[in-house]
């Protein structure tokens, strides 16, 4: 190994280094460190730096000058970087660090030390400058560093008084032990001994300690006042638990026999059976003073059994011959190993292990400030007096969660995550001993806890399963926040407790366009405002939705692409996350045409273009110019399209949904439409539901079945139709997206529903003109033989809409298909017949005088 001021060789003078990692951690900065000292290498800003900082720092360097990158950590988006950085930079290398073996276990406490084998790495980075080669899987390699040996632990006095103080006693009981009568210890005891313990009545209060003893206690008293709760464990527990004397020394001799095989050796001596090896509550109140008074005192107090301190079969202390065992747990965590709470059974089926996501997204730093100022005391200890219960309400299922993470992580605070749903269904002692757990990790930890409610059902075995969680964990003090979207609901299920209520909203309405503008930035997107504006209204995801958008569409890059195509990338992952999860009420249809594909009047043509206006322009116009102010309801575009079928009604829908890029949610009415009352609301309801999360307009075909004029009522038939159809108009009216109707039959509509449309466009039936622009879309170039004497020939004859016409030329290609040539006249005729005669219709000779446009 090189030492770390040594010189190495290099065939240039000196290597520009940036060192970066995700997250940035004490490997990062112990290889910058040794990097600096390099005489041959030149640290880039002088420390290491976060993976969103390197395209900065390689921009300020000169194109021509060698550079190296040494990138840390084992995750994808780390190779992503890589690979992305050396594509367009040719004088690049990139390094790639797999640190193994890595994690801190405090058990053992081990630690990840900065003398890592740097010399072997730095070397290895200059051994590929000279020899990197042109292509980019050239320039890169990895290089995995071992960590060092195990550290020596830390000082613990606390412990070390305690063991004193066990061992002590445990000598000085044994040495007391009766004996001389033919007694053989751990096995047999004469009538003799017994009737001599018994000679004499219980002394009442604490018996006379030996002078080692005593000392021994005192010291333990004040190791245990001068202690770190923040650095022992056994402290912390002490201070958390607000243990006695008394309880404290209980809950040392449960710890003695995983200290010491010579102290389970004595405690079956102490009590006359060498076959076990732990002690029971009666030992030990024989050991702590009078027996009845021990009991009583710890009866009363109730903090061992509270805290769940000692395994026991029922609730309260254990049985005096018991076997007294320290909860497993709480037991691992004493001694070192700092997971061990986290890993409780009972508690890790409530918490949500993974980070909760859209935290990346809060990067600007108007939103990080917004963000630690709403959160800066619930990632703390309350004060006394101060409520420890926070209710946190938002519209925004998601926004407190991803910006509690945020917060948590620029503080450093690894919160307590649980997630109430995983608590709904578990039985009444359950979920008291869940929600204990709960409490106690959180306390021993110094740790937030944040129980996130907002998607627990409402019902009254849910309410019930979260009244006894919530009271459960609130009995444990410490801070904690309820993350829900009906705070009305949370506060009945409190109670009496105190609470605080924040209410106005984790985010500033502005976030969601702030959350788009981060995610594009983190994909590299160089998208204009108004492109960004309406793909945040257009998909009204929230933050955490983003993300994953973010992290599809990263997925699905592609060397060179163009910034037009990226954006589209990013679009579509925002669709496919926001269409996750809608019902089959619908059927979401990706549309295929393009709106100059529609064949219509001029004037019909430009109101397709201003309903594509009114919804890309919505927030200029609503938000940015007021006029949002003036329309509590009827914020959302509606339009009917109506006239004769085969128009291009659905056509034109399908169309403007593809200038919009989005999706299109196309109602099945015979799934909409319930024989069972109220069914029918509730389906409308999801429906519309499904399309504001989707950010997907609605499509709702041969509108007249469901919107017809409402009938005089009489019977309960007509009353409940003439409610569906009054919800459906109410739904409208507070729909905020694009929705279409079609229909062949305006006049059967109700006229209130016509009042609350944007839009009423007549379809006509094409003339000459629209019938040849029909025919010759419809016959794609290439695939016939048809003259343009013929193509107007065919609209002036064939009086068809433009869905018959379609229907015609599609029959016509298979038949030209079938004969192995290209589609002609004959073929057109033939198809043309069939149709007319599906039709009903008489049949139209289309051939010409002399037959010249046949061939």
């Amino acid at each position: 190994m090189h030492h770390p001021n040594a010189s190495i060789e290099t065939p240039m003078s000196r290597i520009n280094v940036l060192v970066a990692a995700t997250p940035s951690d004490l490997e990062a900065e112990g290889i910058a460190a040794a990097v600096a000292g390099y005489a041959d290498l030149t640290l880039i800003e002088g420390r290491a730096l976060a993976l969103d900082e390197v395209d900065d720092c390689l921009e300020r360097i000169a194109p021509g000058e060698a550079c190296a990158l040494i990138l840390l950590g084992n995750s994808a988006a780390v190779e992503q970087t890589g690979r992305r950085l050396l594509e367009g930079r040719a004088q690049l290398v990139v390094l790639r660090v797999d640190i193994v073996d890595h994690l801190i276990h405090i058990a053992q406490y081990a630690s990840r030390d900065k003398s890592l084998e740097l010399g072997s790495l730095l070397a290895a980075l200059c051994d590929l400058v000279s020899h990197a080669g042109a292509a980019p899987g050239e320039r890169m390699t990895r290089f995995a560093v071992h960590a060092a040996p195990i550290a020596p632990p830390p000082a613990r006095p606390l412990l070390h008084s305690a063991i004193d103080w066990i061992h002590t006693l445990l000598r000085n009981s044994a040495s007391n032990q009766p004996g001389g009568n033919g007694d053989i210890p751990g096995y047999t005891m004469t009538a003799a001994t017994i009737t001599g313990l018994l000679e004499a009545r219980p002394a009442h209060g604490a018996p006379p300690l030996a002078a080692e003893l005593r000392q021994a206690d005192q010291a333990l008293s004040e190791a245990l006042h001068g202690a770190d709760a923040h650095a022992e464990p056994l402290a912390a527990a002490a201070t958390v638990f607000a243990l006695s004397g008394l309880e404290f020394r209980v809950l040392l001799l449960a710890l003695a026999p995983e200290l010491d095989l010579r102290y389970q050796r004595c405690i079956g001596l102490l009590l006359d059976d060498l076959g076990r090896r732990v002690g029971s509550l009666a030992l030990f109140m024989a050991l702590l003073g009078e027996p009845s008074e021990v009991r009583c005192q710890l009866a009363q107090s109730g903090k061992l059994a509270r805290w769940r301190v000692l395994e026991s079969r029922i609730p309260g202390l254990p049985g005096a011959d018991e076997a007294l065992h320290l909860d497993p747990p709480l037991l691992a965590w004493l001694l070192g190993a700092s997971e061990a709470l986290d890993a409780d059974p009972c508690v890790r089926r409530a918490l949500r292990l993974a980070a909760w996501p859209g935290a990346s997204l809060f990067e600007q730093p108007l939103e990080r400030q917004f963000a630690t100022a709403k959160i800066s005391h619930l990632l703390t200890e309350p004060e006394p007096g101060d409520p420890a219960r926070f209710i946190l309400f938002s519209g925004d299922n998601a926004a407190w969660s991803a910006l509690l993470e945020a917060g948590a992580q620029a503080s450093g605070v690894a919160a307590v995550r649980v997630d109430a749903t995983h608590l709904v269904g578990l039985d009444p002692a359950g979920l008291e001993e869940t929600g204990v757990r709960l409490g106690r990790l959180a306390r021993l930890t110094r740790r937030p806890l944040l129980f996130d409610a907002s998607a627990a059902e409402a019902s009254v075995q849910a309410d019930d399963a979260l009244r006894l969680a919530l009271a459960a964990i609130g009995a444990a003090g410490g801070r904690s926040g309820i993350i829900c979207t009906e705070p009305a609901r949370v506060v009945r299920l409190l109670g009496q407790a105190p609470f605080i209520l924040l209410d106005q909203g984790a985010i500033r309405p502005s976030s969601r366009l702030a959350n788009v503008r981060a995610a594009a930035a983190r994909l590299g997107l160089a998208a204009d405002d108004s492109a960004l504006q309406l793909l945040a209204r257009q998909y009204p995801l929230e933050v955490d939705g983003f993300e994953h958008a973010m992290r599809l569409a990263a997925a699905r890059a592609k060397t060179g692409e163009t910034p037009a195509a990226a954006m589209e990338r990013f679009v579509n992952a925002c669709q496919h996350v926001a269409a996750e999860g809608v019902s089959r009420m619908a059927e979401c249809i990706e549309p295929a045409f393009e709106l100059n594909e529609v064949i219509l009047p001029p004037d019909r043509a430009s109101q397709l273009d201003e309903i594509v206006d009114n919804v890309r322009l919505a927030s200029k116009v609503l938000e940015g110019w007021k006029f949002g102010a003036q329309l509590p309801f009827g914020r959302g575009v509606t339009a009917l399209f109506h006239g004769p079928s085969g128009t291009g009604k659905t056509m034109a829908a399908v169309s403007i949904a593809r200038r919009l890029n989005t999706r299109i949610l196309r109602i099945d009415l015979s799934r909409v439409v319930s024989k069972y009352i109220g069914e029918t609301e509730k389906n409308i309801d999801r429906i519309f539901l499904d399309a504001h999360r989707s950010g997907a307009a609605i499509l709702i075909d041969e509108a007249e079945a469901l919107l017809g004029k409402r009938s005089e009522v009489k019977d309960a038939h007509d009353r409940y139709a003439n409610i569906e159809v009054a919800y459906l108009l109410q739904r409208m009216e507070t729909y905020e997206g694009l929705a279409i109707l079609t229909t062949n039959l305006r006049q059967n509509l109700d006229p209130a529903f016509l009042r609350r449309l944007r839009f009423v466009i007549d379809f006509p039936r094409p003339d000459t003109e629209a019938r040849e622009k029909i025919w010759r879309r419809c016959l794609p170039g290439g695939s016939h033989e048809i003259s343009d004497a013929a193509f107007r020939h065919l609209a002036r004859k064939v009086d068809m809409t433009g869905g018959h016409i379609r229907q015609i030329t599609l029959r016509a290609a298979f038949l030209a298909a079938a004969a192995d040539v290209m589609i002609g006249m004959p073929h057109i005729i033939q198809a043309t017949s069939a149709e007319l005669g599906k039709l009903g219709m008489a049949a139209i000779d289309l051939n010409l005088p002399g037959n010249r446009l046949a061939a």
